[in-house]
This record gives C-alpha cells, structure tokens and sequence, in this order.
C-alpha cells in the first residue's frame, strides 16, 4: 500500500472522522495524505478497494458511509446529505428510544417546507445501503420549541437528531394535517414512561398545538 492510502485511512478511523464521505471529500483528504493531488484514478482504484473490503459502503453514486470509523457511519448518518436541513425523527428516533415497539426498517426524516420555495422531493428514497423515507414539515413546525427540547446533544450523534419527544410530535402534527396521509400513533404500541411529559407539553405550546396533543394523550389514558 502506498504512503498516501495509509495515513488515508488511519485518519478516516480516527473518532473524529466524517461519518460520511462524497468523492470530492475523500480528493482533499487524499490530497492531504499525499501532499499533493492524487489521480483520480488512484482514488477511484482505492474507492472500489475500499467497498471491496467493507471499509466504505456506497449509499449513492458518488457519497459513502465511513465504516473505518468506531462507530461506523450510519445510513441516518447521510439523511442531511441527501435533503438539505434534514432532521431525523418519527419512527427511528422513537425505536431507537425504546418508546415505539415497532420501528420501521426505513430511516425516517422530516425536512423543512418553506413558503415560496421549491418543495423538497419527499417519501421514500432507496439507497444502496437501505432506505430513507422524508416527511415535510412548515419550518415554524420543525423548529418550534427551544432548541435543547428538539433536538438530541449534537455530541451524541453525527446527524441532526429530534428528541423522542419531538419525534412524537412530529407524528402527531402529520398525523392532524389533512395534508399528510400519517395515520396516528398507536398508543397500544407506545411506551410513554420513556417520554419527557413535560418536554412534550412545551414543544406543543410552541407550536399552538396543544390541543392535539391533548387530545391524544387523553386517547392512551
């Protein structure tokens, strides 16, 4: 192996590496490692030998997930590199917390709707390593609330994370919209004890919709 691919990948293994990659990235990091340009060749040559030994896995044409990396990238990881300002939520936030029984297999995404701006490509999305599905949110929607209530410590994931509590509203927002076909969450498959009341009653009230979570947690009572 030459110079350049070792100290490559002792800095792709690093804790503070990227969890994902693009082609363009991975240039300026071999760059680096090289002290000058390498040819694109090389890189697409050390690219396929890198996917061959499992080291990088292909999301999309052109953008990987760092599996050098303890932890390795996730494919929640690479949802704000496919949607701009996206955020993981709903089912995956809710799964991964042990509140929702049956989390979907899909990573579950919910990215801002802005007025007077192109809409983003929404619903499901497959990818080389798995898919993604993304729900459209107003803005005011998805950044209601102060920001410790709706999101995770950016310490503690390398992705834009919702807390479990804003992970359920969202749901419950889709869920009241009669623009969106998100039927509500299932109480009977909902452990509540995992969630902040408190958290959930703030993110409510800052987005004026109070009343509907209300009116849920009356249905789970």
């Amino acid at each position: 192996m030459n110079d350049w691919r070792a100290i490559l990948e002792e800095h792709l293994a690093t804790a503070g590496a990227p969890a994902v990659l693009n082609r363009a990235l991975l240039a300026r990091f071999a760059r680096t490692a090289k002290g000058r340009p390498v040819a694109p060749s090389s890189l697409s040559y050390w690219l396929k030998t890198g996917k061959a030994r499992g080291k990088l896995q292909s999301v999309q044409r052109g953008l990987f997930l760092n599996r050098w990396r303890r932890p390795a990238g996730t494919l929640a990881d690479a949802a704000s590199w496919l949607r701009t300002d996206a955020v993981v939520s709903l089912n995956t936030v809710l799964g991964d917390a042990g509140v929702l029984n049956n989390p979907s297999h899909a990573v579950t995404a919910v990215v801002p709707l802005d007025r007077g701006a192109p809409p983003p490509r929404l619903g499901r999305q497959r990818t080389q390593a798995g898919s993604l599905h993304f729900f459209g949110l107003p803005r005011r929607i998805l950044e209601a609330g102060a920001a410790a209530d709706r999101l995770s410590r950016a310490e503690q994931y390398d992705h834009p994370r919702a807390t479990p509590e804003k992970a359920l509203f969202d749901w419950l927002y889709l869920a009241a919209s009669p623009r969106s076909h998100r039927t509500w969450p299932p109480h009977a498959d909902m452990d509540m004890e995992l969630l902040n009341l408190q958290r959930l009653r703030r993110l409510a009230k800052a987005a004026d919709m109070t009343h509907v979570l209300q009116a849920w947690l009356q249905g789970y009572a």
